[in-house]
């Protein structure tokens, strides 16, 4: 059976990983205790978590995986079985069973936890569960590696790992499960040499048949003007320099905010074709000009990354990474929240109607034909600060409530990684009727995050603006009713 190869952009994540960068995407997950006698007070053990886990490794293969590197260079990745696996490994506690962790503990355990790289000679994920916090509540943190997911598709896993009904049933551990002996150096770089042999002949058929048919060659006119536009709009606009492009370490820190998601709904209706997502980067935009105004910055657009999931209905499932990216400029630099969303809804009304998203897609399925070191420097490329300034990425959860053994998830704040010389990148997470905004920096590099949390709420009471200016004018009144104005 042919092993499953990581695709370039999903090999991009470990090019561009180093000791101050690390490619992890995840989550910090706050949860009520529970209160059924069925399945205990509390919070779940963290057997009983390591259980759960077992139960479902036979529906997610990958997470008893790890990576086969060949040599030389001859290929990307392959993903082969784990033989030195155990779920205590990968599930362990921060705490002892009855220990009870301040929150701000839990906090500084959980920054500590996605300060660490994974490792990548064993499987690329990892739990941390607090079974018991002071205030009752349980926290957990479950980070896993880019190289393996996108942000929709860890939501599906994590969704995997979590209960859909409060009452569920303990997964029954173990499945016999027993690895498969690792290819050799010299059966990985057979296995590499092929599988780059087949995939040009069918890239060359494939443009040949393009090339033939009426159809074909519109078809790819069409991708290749989508390209280009992505080339033009995206790639060569350079993004300006910003005080969150500097030098960062590997200490991280996750602050956010979790706000009822109606004052946003509300605020969409204010301009015609706006949609959530413009009132969110709009709320990013108000966040990261009051953050600047607090450091006596003055306030200067942004040049933003913006992943843009291509994942169909039928790949679901599937991990690895559907996404492409779009880029588009921040307005912080405007004062009122009607001229923000305003712009930001043109921009984004703009990249939808060329499809640069496609394009993008495009470009980056071109890095397959690359040879090594090329793919290792466009990989870089497309990290750096010249390109963009930060990434600014939105997660859609479940509109229904999950648990975790009974226990059910209150707020989860998202991580979304940070390539070298980016200080700063901002997650935004909907669940239920809520949504969270996340920020995910190195402290030291850019300590005012701390004040991150207060300005995204600021920006949010800042809607209520824009709904008042965007509102229509009064009907005119009727011509027996005379007017008053003040003096």
């Amino acid at each position: 059976m042919a092993r499953s190869r990581l695709t370039p952009l999903d090999s991009s994540f470990l090019r561009v990983e180093s000791p101050t960068a690390h490619m992890h995407v995840g989550w910090k997950g706050i949860f009520s205790p529970r209160s059924d006698p069925r399945h205990g007070w509390g919070g779940p053990s963290i057997g009983e978590l390591r259980q759960a886990v077992s139960g479902r490794l036979r529906h997610a293969p990958r997470f008893r995986q790890r990576l086969a590197f060949p040599p030389a260079g001859l290929g990307e990745p392959v993903w082969v079985d784990d033989e030195r696996f155990s779920v205590e490994h990968h599930v362990v506690a921060m705490s002892g069973a009855h220990e009870a962790l301040p929150r701000a503990r839990f906090d500084a355990l959980a920054d500590d936890c996605l300060s660490r790289p994974l490792e990548r000679d064993r499987a690329l994920w990892r739990i941390e569960l607090a079974p018991m916090l002071e205030d009752g509540n349980v926290g957990l943190v479950m980070k896993v590696h880019h190289a393996m997911v996108d942000g929709k598709s860890a939501v599906e896993l994590a969704l995997l790992l979590l209960d859909m009904a409060q009452d569920a049933d303990l997964p029954q551990s173990g499945d016999d499960w027993t690895p498969a002996v690792a290819p050799g150096a010299r059966r990985l770089a057979m296995e590499a040499i092929a599988d780059a042999g087949g995939e040009s002949l069918r890239a060359v058929r494939s443009a040949a048949r393009l090339a033939s048919s009426p159809r074909g060659g519109v078809r790819l006119a069409d991708t290749l003007r989508r390209a280009a536009l992505a080339v033009s709009e995206d790639v060569m606009r350079p993004a300006p320099s910003s005080y969150v492009n500097v030098a960062i370490g590997p200490r991280r820190t996750l602050v956010h905010h979790t706000t009822p998601i109606k004052p946003l709904l509300a605020a969409r209706k204010a301009l015609v074709g706006a949609t959530l997502n413009d009132v969110a980067l709009t709320v990013v935009a108000g966040a990261l000009r009051d953050l600047s105004l607090r450091s006596d910055r003055v306030p200067e657009p942004m040049k933003i990354m913006v992943p843009v999931s291509t994942r169909t209905a039928e790949e679901t499932v599937d991990l690895g990474n559907r996404i492409s990216f779009v880029f588009i400029e921040l307005p912080v630099h405007l004062h009122r929240p009607a001229d923000r969303l305003v712009r930001i809804q043109e921009a984004t009304a703009r990249f939808k109607k060329d499809d640069r998203a496609s394009g993008g897609e495009a470009i980056l399925g071109a890095l397959g034909v690359l040879p090594d070191p090329l793919r290792d420097a466009a990989a870089k490329l497309a990290a750096s600060p010249r390109m963009y300034n930060l990434t600014v990425s939105n997660v859609p959860g479940p509109r229904f409530p999950v648990y975790l053994r009974g226990c059910e998830l209150q707020e989860a704040a998202p991580v979304i990684p940070l390539p070298d010389h980016h200080a700063l990148s901002i997650g935004i997470f909907t669940y239920r009727d809520q949504v969270t905004f996340s920020g995910y920096a190195d402290p030291a590099a850019l300590p005012d995050v701390v004040h991150l949390p207060d300005a995204i709420a600021a920006a949010i009471a800042q809607l209520d603006q824009l709904q008042l200016t965007a509102a229509p004018a009064p009907p005119p009144l009727p011509a027996n009713v005379r007017r008053i104005t003040a003096a």
